[in-house]
């Protein structure tokens, strides 16, 4: 009886742990906003919903606060979500002009993909058949952890909808549902190409029986990303970036979580150095060596197939010349899974999440968040940074090294097993 009754306590305590999940997260998503990344999705959605190419820059003078006047910074995604938030800005903002409405609208997609990353998380490890207490740790972790919160409903970025469909699409793959599994993966990239490294695996996850279907896999993803990222471009009659400037942000800039925000110590400029220009694709051929060792010891079932997209983005992550820090939102549920594996340790675990939280810190993401409510916040962290600049420089410097050495002890983990 005592068993039954608390089986059927279960399912409430899960439900009520996601109602207080979505209340910490809607003060947060109402009124807090990353300086750069949620101005620019602010601004993009009023331009497009005004027919306006938000890649050229504009004038915008529709809002009140004084950070959102001015020319506006040029978005760097593909159209697909430029378009949502047209959608979004025609829907709110153009009816009721509250910035904060229209703030909070911007984030429901990210509060729904923090929620259903969970859920899935949760079904994957379940259907796996791993311990229930690394079940409900994961589930809970998903739920609160505070660097995701402040890393998505806070600061405005849809990593974990990238997360949600990337893992999705592992498990779609490791049950043979190629051409789904397709569909996700390259939805993902067509918003935001951080999953980009994880097109290839399912030349390697093959056996003579679902061998055509992988490739079918590919034949989708190359279609699905060429009508919505390519094509789309040439069909809203926007210019695709391409001015040197947008070529820099690609590929000459240098900072977030990678070694090369060292730079800023000797150099103003968050930029690769004159003359060192490579350094900003050596991402390319890194992943291929990633693909190198997977194809030494191919995937063949789910948790090996975590373990090489792990491979992967972590190659890929450490190699690039910029990293933000909501992009490791992605590696999170796969780093959970592997800790239900038994693969990963739960110090691991807890590492990977602790380093970059320091670095928000350490990197003025948590006081950039209050620009909207707090506009003057700007100008008294630049004055601030005037007095420990280069302290604050060489300690994130430091966070950023021991985040590498966890990684790449992550990466010899996995490696000397496979």
């Amino acid at each position: 009886m005592r068993g039954s009754i608390s089986a059927s306590l279960k399912p409430h305590r899960d439900t009520i742990a996601v109602i207080l999940s979505i209340l910490v997260q809607i003060p947060l998503a109402v009124f807090l906003g990353h300086f750069y990344d949620e101005r620019l999705f602010i601004e993009t959605g009023y331009l497009v919903s005004s027919g306006l190419n938000p890649y050229l820059p504009h004038v915008i003078t529709v809002f009140s606060n004084p950070h959102l006047i001015g020319v506006n910074p040029i978005i760097g995604y593909p159209p697909l979500y430029p378009l949502l938030l047209g959608a979004i800005y025609r829907l709110t903002y153009n009816l009721l002009p509250n910035i904060f409405l229209y703030n909070f609208a911007i984030k429901i997609p990210v509060i729904t993909s923090n929620i259903a990353l969970a859920y899935l998380t949760k079904a994957v490890m379940q259907n796996l058949g791993m311990p229930q207490k690394s079940i409900r740790f994961a589930w809970l972790f998903l739920l609160f952890n505070p660097f995701t919160l402040l890393t998505t409903a806070a600061w405005g970025e849809f990593d974990t909808l990238i997360a949600l469909l990337s893992l999705a699409s592992l498990y779609l793959l490791s049950t043979g549902k190629a051409v789904k599994s397709s569909l996700l993966l390259s939805l993902g990239i067509v918003l935001k190409p951080i999953s980009a490294p994880l097109i290839g695996l399912p030349l390697f996850f093959s056996t003579p029986q679902n061998r055509r279907k992988n490739l079918m896999y590919l034949l989708i993803a190359s279609v699905i990303v060429f009508v919505f990222w390519f094509l789309l471009f040439n069909l809203l009659g926007w210019a695709a970036p391409g001015s040197p400037g947008q070529v820099t942000s690609y590929f000459r800039m240098a900072g977030g979580m990678t070694l090369f925000n060292g730079v800023e110590i000797f150099q103003k400029s968050a930029t690769i150095p004159v003359g060192y220009d490579w350094l900003g694709y050596l991402w390319f051929p890194a992943t291929i060596l990633g693909y190198y060792l997977i194809y030494r010891n191919p995937p063949k079932t789910m948790v090996k197939l975590v373990e090489s997209a792990v491979v992967l983005l972590l190659i890929f992550f450490l190699t690039r010349s910029w990293l933000s820090e909501p992009n490791l939102n992605i590696l999170l549920p796969l780093v959970l899974i592997l800790f239900g594996s038994g693969k990963l340790g739960l110090k691991t675990v807890h590492l990977a999440w602790v380093f970059p939280f320091i670095f928000l810190f350490l990197n003025y993401a948590i006081p950039q968040l209050f620009f909207l409510v707090y506009p003057p916040i700007m100008t008294e962290i630049g004055t601030f940074d005037l007095q420990i600049g280069i302290w604050r420089l060489i300690a994130r410097f430091a966070v950023t090294v021991l985040w590498y050495i966890l990684a790449i002890r992550i990466l010899e983990k996995i490696l000397r097993k496979k």
